[in-house]
This record gives C-alpha cells, structure tokens and sequence, in this order.
C-alpha cells in the first residue's frame, strides 16, 4: 500500500539553525506587513474621519506568534521534509511550484479549519441545528475579505523564495552562499584545511557493462546517500568531479573526533546498509578509495559571468596523487603522517605505516599510512 513518506533526513544543528532562521525571516516579513496594513488603516480612518480604533500590541502579538508557528512548521517541511509521496519529492525542485503547492494547502486547511471551528462553536452555544449553515456562512463571509487572499499569496511568496535560496544554498555547498552574500573571499586569503578525495573504486568498469543513464543514476543515488554520512563528519563538499567527490574541513573541525577520517567509514557503513538496493538496481554495490591530507590552500572568489568560490595550491594536487596510490598499495584509504599525527585514533582504529613515498610529479617525498579497523 502506498503511503506518504518523509525521507530520512539529514538530521543535525545546521539543520535546526536553517529552521530556526527561516521562522526569524518569515516572523520579520509578516511583522513588517502587519505594521504596514495597521498604519494604512489608522490612515484610512483618519482621513475619512472615523471613529473605529484598533489595538496594535494585542493583534501584533498574535501576528508574531501565529508567524513563528507557522515559520517552525514551514522551516521543517523545507529542510526535513523534501516530501516523497509516490517516490515524487514536491518540496526539492520548483521553488514556484512549491509556492503553488503551498498556496493549495493554505486554502485546503483554511476550508476544513474554518468550517469546524464554526461546526463547534454554534454547537457549544446550544445552536446545532443551525450551525452548518452559520458554519458555511461564516466561511464564505471570511473568504471575500481580500486581506484573507493577500496573506495567502504572501505566505506563498514566502514559501517560494525560502525554497529557491535553499536550492541556491544546496547548488553553491555548505557555507558557500553566506560567504558570497558577505563578501568573505573577494581577497583570496590563505587558509590551512584537510581535504579528501573519495573515489569510486572500479568505476571504469562499472560504466563499460552498464547503460551510460543507469551509470548516472546511480552516482547520483550514491552521491545523495553520502551526503549524510559527509555532513555528521561537519565536511563540506567541494566538489564533484565525475565519480570522485572532493570533501573539506577547517583543521580544527576535520581533527575534532577525528572527524575527517570517520567521515570514511561512515560513508561506507551506509553503503553497506544500503546493500540490497544497489544490488537490485545496479547489480553492483559501490567501494571506495580515498586519500587524506593537510596544507594551506588558496581561497577566493573567481569567474565573471560564472562565479564560485575555489581553493587552489599544492595541497590539492598532492591529496589527489596519494589517493592515487590506493590501487597500488591495494588498500582502501592512505592519510599522510603531517594529518595523521594531530589526530588521537582510539584503539578501534590502527596506523599502518607505508613509509616515504615519492608522488608523481613531486620532488619531495610524503609519509603515508593505511588505516585499519579491529
């Protein structure tokens, strides 16, 4: 039997900070609204000389908090839900037909709600017998005021943009929209990180036996189901490139519990969870290879027409090359001593040293080492 389900989610405080903004946006539009329509009122009433007055703090009040209601439900449907109903997800690809979508459930609740308020309210009064007909009165009444219709297409707009900057957001990576909206690498500035490079092991031949649409559905499907396991380590995806993905962190934030490196396993603890579905539909199930590294890189802002955000330096290149080594070493994951050394590996995990090796186009050797599991 179909049902309507939410995907699970990728759960964390990023995500509570992005639903506890969105509900401070929303809460600060509305507010802004309400005190634009009380002043043109007052206005309106001044002007034609009535004697109508209206109370801003209680009805402000109420319009703050029936915001944030709305703002925490909202936010959570918008970075929680992504609602898959048939395999179909309404709130993750058109930000105007979310707003439609919206706009159809405002009008669907506002429907039902209203009407059973009524229902209740004239039989709590003694007045059942009439009450469908109050009911229905009071519905229609409340549905010709045009300022019921003008907050509905508000919170439509609402809805709408919050979810084209999420899917902005979501285009750019992790922290890079801020960066860009605050100005923070129009000067290149120099920054020490810890970068991976995660490769799908195989992938040449995976591609050969199957269609080239199967092959990119399932890159895509695998890069979704990683990308939990990525934020929990607090990484930030730089880029994709094919079938390899490029993850990186602050040093601070990569060592903490030794966070870049559990990003690893974890990547491949949910494979492995995922087993039976990639068997079914791809008739593979997805390993992978990854080198670690730190080391100042360069980052800013570059492009014209095209903008993004870049790391550029030695650092890069040489995490791609010790990657490379993986297939020749026959292991699964090599991390250079300069990283290995700050972090504190519980004895879960264990150092094999692979000793000094010269990289590819690299004057200078590097010390590496595979990690293994007891």
């Amino acid at each position: 039997m179909r049902t309507l389900l939410f995907r699970k989610s990728v759960l964390g405080l990023k995500e509570i900070q992005k639903i506890l903004i969105i509900t401070l946006c929303w809460a600060l539009v509305q507010s802004v609204f309400y005190i634009y329509r009380y002043f043109s009122t007052m206005e309106f009433v001044h002007l034609h000389n009535l004697t109508e007055s209206f109370e801003f703090w209680p009805n402000f009040m109420a319009n703050l908090f029936f915001s944030i209601f709305i703002g925490l439900i909202g936010g959570t449907i918008l970075v929680y839900g992504r609602y898959e109903v048939f395999g179909q997800k309404y709130f993750e690809h058109c930000a105007i037909g979310s707003g439609l979508l919206f706009v159809l459930w405002y009008l669907l609740l506002a429907f039902i709600g209203l009407f059973l308020l009524g229902l209740v309210f004239y039989n709590l009064l003694g007045e059942s017998e009439f009450a469908f007909a109050h009911s229905v009165y009071n519905l229609m009444a409340y549905l010709s005021v045009p300022s019921f219709f003008a907050t509905m297409i508000i919170w439509g707009l609402l809805f709408s943009s919050t979810q084209f900057v999420l899917q902005i957001n979501d285009k750019l990576g992790q922290g890079v929209l801020w960066s860009f909206l605050t100005g923070k690498y129009i000067q290149p500035r120099e920054e020490e990180r810890i970068f991976m490079f995660l490769d799908l092991k195989g992938s040449t031949s995976i591609a050969e036996k199957m269609e080239s649409g199967k092959f990119f559905e399932m890159l895509k499907e695998i890069y979704k189901d990683i990308t939990r396991p990525i934020v929990e380590s607090l990484g930030e995806i730089y880029q994709y490139v094919g079938d390899e993905v490029v993850i990186s962190w602050p040093v601070e934030k990569g060592i903490r519990n030794n966070n870049a490196l559990h990003c690893f396993y974890r990547i491949e603890r949910t494979i492995e969870e995922k087993k039976s579905k990639y068997l079914e539909k791809y008739g593979v199930v997805p390993t992978f290879k990854a080198g670690l590294h730190l080391g100042k890189a360069t980052t800013g802002e570059i492009g014209v027409i095209k903008k993004d955000i870049v790391y550029s330096g030695d650092v890069l290149n040489t995490t791609s090359r010790i990657q490379a080594l993986c297939n020749q070493y026959d292991v699964k994951i090599l991390v250079s001593s300069a990283l290995l050394q700050l972090m504190k590996l519980s004895a879960k995990y264990m150092a094999i040293p692979i000793g000094e090796i010269s990289l590819r186009g690299k004057e200078q050797k590097i010390d590496l080492n595979t990690i293994l599991v007891n």
